[in-house]
């Protein structure tokens, strides 16, 4: 005679339902955090697109007054004020190009699409690579944003104490952002902040929109005119971020060399190379931090005070950047890098050795 033993019943449905928690619940909690503590810790841009989920907490904490101004919590390097920096009509720099090297000894500068480095006190090039051909830009085009809205305070239109209220079109900008909400309103001064530091895509929508009353296109043309002005033969903008349209293959460009002289009209403005050399800040009555896009600002490299860093899928890793060491004034300018981590080991050395180039 046979015997036969069973087990106890358990129940399936509970047993299954702790089974795939445990499978699928564990690994999507721990990629969660991995999520949250990239985008806290990283300061580079991120391209998106389409309407901006706005954290249910900002949501909560509209506000429909103005924030006061907040100190920076690092000393920026003392900018003097260039006596010409409120006209708008001076004639085009121009650099030497006659001792540019196109190698540097002990740094391999195929890994970047351009490039450019000059020394701004005595006007010449020391290296380029495709200086004067046009690439993508991406969120560098945000300097030329900040320069309109420095020479418009210069001219007395508009205040930094102007506060401004957030539009539905602002708020449906995508990419890196500030998460502005149509119930809010802000001064000049604070979206100011949270474009040259942050690279809020937002904030340089609105503030554009604003300038131009309400019409975004009339503050483009009036980017593409101060190109023009400038001497940047190889310059074209389509918005005032640089998130471009992907559907319409519409991606602002620029040249290294035109960047360059660019950053050259921002060494001006004291109030932005303060903003480009603040490691962190915070906005919205310190509800929201503002960490530098630029690494080699938010790692504190050397002399280094600015300007502006770019990524889309089109542009690759980029940054247009200042430099001040031994009472000496550098700009440069690199675009097209795979990854972030190899642009900022590529600026290292490119600054090191012009630095010390005689």
């Amino acid at each position: 005679m046979s015997m036969r033993y069973e087990l106890p019943k358990t129940s399936k449905g509970s047993s299954s339902f702790i089974q795939t928690l445990f499978i699928w619940g564990v690994p999507i909690f721990i990629w969660l955090l991995l999520i949250l503590w990239w985008w806290f810790a990283s300061g580079e841009e991120t391209p998106a697109e389409g309407v901006p989920t706005q954290p249910q907490a900002h949501l909560q904490q509209a506000i429909a007054t103005p924030t006061p101004p907040m100190t920076t919590p690092d000393t920026p390097p003392e900018v003097k004020q260039n006596p010409q920096a409120n006209i708008t009509h001076i004639a085009p720099s121009s650099y030497d190009f006659s001792g540019a090297r196109t190698d540097i000894p002990g740094v391999d500068t195929a890994i970047c699409r351009s490039g450019i480095v000059v020394d701004v006190d005595q006007h010449r090039v020391l290296w380029a690579k495709d200086a004067n051909k046009a690439v993508p830009i991406a969120s560098m085009t945000k300097m030329m944003t900040l320069l309109l809205i420095e020479e418009a305070i210069a001219k007395g239109t508009i205040q930094r104490d102007t506060v401004i209220k957030v539009t539905d079109a602002a708020y449906r900008i995508g990419g890196t952002q500030v998460w502005l909400d149509p119930k809010e309103s802000f001064p000049l001064a604070d979206l100011t902040k949270a474009i040259a530091i942050r690279s809020a895509n937002d904030a340089a929508y609105l503030v554009g929109e604003y300038l131009a009353s309400g019409n975004v296109d009339a503050f483009v043309q009036s980017m593409n005119d101060r190109a023009k002005a400038l001497g940047m033969k190889n310059t074209y903008f389509y918005d005032p971020h640089g998130l471009g349209d992907k559907k319409k293959k519409e991606h602002n460009t620029s040249s290294a060399y035109d960047m360059v002289l660019l950053g050259e009209r921002l060494l001006a403005y004291p109030e932005i190379m303060k903003l480009t050399s603040t490691r962190l800040d915070t906005f919205r009555n310190g509800k929201t931090q503002l960490r530098n896009s630029n690494n080699l600002v938010f790692n504190r490299m050397e002399g280094v005070d600015g300007l502006k860093t770019g990524y889309t899928d089109a542009s690759g890793f980029c940054v247009t950047f200042s430099v001040k060491r031994n009472g000496r004034r550098f700009l440069g300018c690199v675009t097209g890098f795979k990854k972030a981590k190899l642009r900022d080991q590529f600026c290292e050395k490119l600054i090191d050795w012009a630095t010390q180039a005689d």
